[in-house]
């Protein structure tokens, strides 16, 4: 991304955007943490990443069995 263009800026926000929807699901205690934004982080790049493939493969069932495969380790 051209960092003086007309689009500068746009990825950064459109990341903290979608960090500060994930920090309002997860609970008080984890949010401020440091853990707390890597599990942000590694959730918005398992997003990211399987709708990427699913623009990619068009293989809907294996980006979404990903992405709740994904969901459930996280539960724990």
């Amino acid at each position: 991304v051209e960092p003086d263009g007309p689009w500068a800026g746009f990825a950064r926000a459109t990341v903290e955007d979608w960090l500060a929807v994930l920090a309002a699901c997860q609970p008080p205690a984890e949010r401020d943490t440091g853990s707390g934004a890597i599990r942000r982080t590694l959730a918005l790049a398992v997003l990211r990443g399987a709708l990427l493939d699913l623009l990619a493969t068009d293989d809907e069932p294996r980006a979404s069995a990903a992405v709740r495969h994904h969901l459930a380790l996280l539960d724990g």
